[in-house]
C-alpha cells in the first residue's frame, strides 16, 4: 500500500526535490523576514540616601502662659543730693562723719554709698603749722532707707589706720590735738533705688 502525505507536505518535498535536481547554480535564499524587537525599559529611581531617624528631645517644649507679660521696671525720677557734712570726734586714725541727704526723686532710696577723702597733718617740729595732706579714699556703705522727696541724716565712721604713723603724737599737755587726728570730706555718692 502506498503512503500518503499530507498535501502539504507533499507539496514542500516535491519543491525540495525540484530545486535540489534542477541546476547546480546556487539560487537566491529567500530573504529571511525582518523581525524588529521593541523593548520598553522602565528606570526605577533608587534612593540615593537612606532616611535617617531624628532623635527627638526628652525635655518637655514650654507652652505659652496666658498670664500677662510683666511690664519693665519703671526709672525713677530724680536724685539725691548730699546737702550737709560735718565732721565730728577723731583720733589720728578715725573720725565720725555726719551727713543729710535729700531725696528729691519720687522713689524710695534703701542705700547709700559714700567715698570720703581723708586728710591728716604730716610730722612737723613744734612750732611749725604744715598744710593737711590727702589720705587714701574710703568707699563706705549703709542702709539708708530715705523716703520719696524725704531727707535723712547719717552717721559715718571713717578710718584709715596707715595714717597714724604719719602723724605726730599727741603732745600731753593736749596743745594743737587738732593736728594729730584725721579728717574726711564726703566726695561721690551713689545710692540704690527702692525695687
Amino acid at each position: 500500500m502506498p503512503r500518503r502525505f499530507l498535501p502539504v507536505i507533499a507539496a514542500c518535498a516535491a519543491a525540495l526535490l525540484a530545486a535540489g535536481c534542477s541546476s547546480r547554480t546556487p539560487q537566491p535564499a529567500a530573504a529571511a523576514p525582518t523581525v524588529t524587537v521593541t523593548q520598553t525599559i522602565t528606570a526605577t529611581p533608587t534612593p540615593t540616601s537612606t532616611p535617617v531617624a531624628i532623635p527627638t528631645s526628652a525635655i518637655p517644649t514650654p507652652t505659652a502662659s496666658s498670664a500677662p507679660t510683666p511690664s519693665p521696671a519703671r526709672t525713677p525720677l530724680g536724685s539725691v543730693a548730699l546737702t550737709e557734712w560735718h565732721d565730728g570726734d577723731a583720733t589720728n586714725k578715725c573720725v565720725n562723719v555726719m551727713t543729710v541727704y535729700e531725696n528729691r526723686s519720687d522713689t524710695a532710696v534703701i542705700s547709700i554709698t559714700q567715698k570720703f577723702q581723708t586728710l591728716y597733718t604730716p610730722k612737723h617740729a613744734d612750732g611749725e603749722y604744715p598744710d593737711d595732706a590727702d589720705g587714701p579714699v574710703k568707699t563706705l556703705t549703709q542702709d539708708a532707707g530715705i523716703a520719696p522727696y524725704g531727707t535723712r541724716t547719717l552717721y559715718w565712721q571713717v578710718c584709715a589706720p596707715e595714717l597714724a604713723s604719719k602723724q605726730n603724737p599727741v603732745t600731753p599737755d593736749g596743745t594743737d590735738s587738732f593736728m594729730s587726728e584725721i579728717g574726711a570730706q564726703p566726695r561721690t555718692t551713689a545710692w540704690d533705688w527702692a525695687q
